[in-house]
């Protein structure tokens, strides 16, 4: 790590203010990245608007760990020539996956969400059809800080935007799945702040009202699918892959609308093992879905 937070700035200074107080205690920054205050109004675009005030907290680099070990020290010493003290630590811009977006919701819509109660939401991102233009029903917000990104994981579960609750979860790491839409950097043109790669690992996102048994080991290790019953007649094939998608690259959904239940192959066992402990008993179209190893393709 090079990388540190650094807090309860004046939300006057900007970079070369930052620069310059680390500069006087002999330490030499690589990189800046002052996070901007946003507007309580939007833009033409309907995006959050940002003044020229910092938001209180800025990332520092660098350039090596030796060297933020050492400027990590002057944590809780006073700032030269001003009334404040150091608040540091090491930077963790992590993320949560943020499932069951009503369609219309917008990035806009979704960063005044979050940020209205952590002031350390620094970007989210929507994930939308390629081919369509519309809204994959899931989406990532990002944070500087991971406290509040721990405690948005049980303060926003269940929160309604547009009428519909949400479903909150750690963000799969960058590297944990072949899964070419999880394996993505927030973009400059997201809303609230530049490139950096989702990371962390995978929380359970639902407290299940019943454990799912150890999976049992003599099972065939190639076996992928997982099997899906209590589904509600009016779950499509788009809704449980919208949901299954948090936990690996799948090959394919199939719903059989007259037996209230339905199939989901991954491409990656353990991406289906996930599935199994974490989505047991989780409610889709008002019903609890009950999850069991489907049968083998091979």
């Amino acid at each position: 790590k090079s990388q540190l937070w650094m807090g309860e700035l004046d939300t006057r200074w900007d970079e070369n203010t930052i620069q310059s107080i680390w500069n006087s205690v002999g330490e030499i920054p690589t990189a800046i990245k002052l996070i901007k205050d946003r507007n309580t109004s939007l833009d033409q675009s309907g995006n959050p608007s940002f003044t020229a005030l910092n938001a209180g907290y800025c990332f520092v680099d660098f350039g090596s760990n030796l060297n933020a070990s050492r400027a990590i020290m002057h944590n809780g010493l006073n700032i030269p020539n001003t009334d404040r003290v150091f608040k540091l630590n090491w930077a963790s811009e992590i993320s949560v996956f943020v499932g069951d977006l009503a369609a219309d919701v917008k990035e806009s819509e979704l960063f005044e969400a979050f940020r209205a109660k952590y002031s350390s939401v620094v970007g989210v991102k929507i994930m939308m059809d390629p081919l369509t233009g519309s809204s994959k029903g899931y989406g990532f917000v990002r944070f500087g800080n991971d406290y509040e990104q721990k405690r948005s994981l049980l303060e926003m579960n269940g929160c309604l935007i547009h009428g519909r609750p949400i479903r909150v979860s750690t963000a799969v790491p960058k590297n944990s799945s072949s899964n070419p839409n999880l394996n993505l950097s927030l973009s400059n043109n997201s809303i609230g702040g530049s490139s950096n790669s989702l990371n962390s690992s995978l929380a359970q996102p639902y407290s299940a009202p019943q454990s799912q048994p150890p999976l049992n080991q003599s099972t065939d290790p190639n076996n992928t699918t997982v099997f899906i019953g209590g589904l509600n007649s009016s779950v499509s094939e788009q809704l449980l892959r919208s949901h299954f998608l948090t936990f690996g690259e799948i090959i394919y959904v199939k719903v059989l609308q007259n037996k209230n239940c339905g199939f989901v192959q991954y491409v990656l066992r353990s991406s289906a093992e996930l599935a199994i402990q974490k989505m047991q008993g989780y409610p889709i179209g008002n019903t609890r879905i009950r999850l069991s190893w489907g049968r083998s393709s091979s």
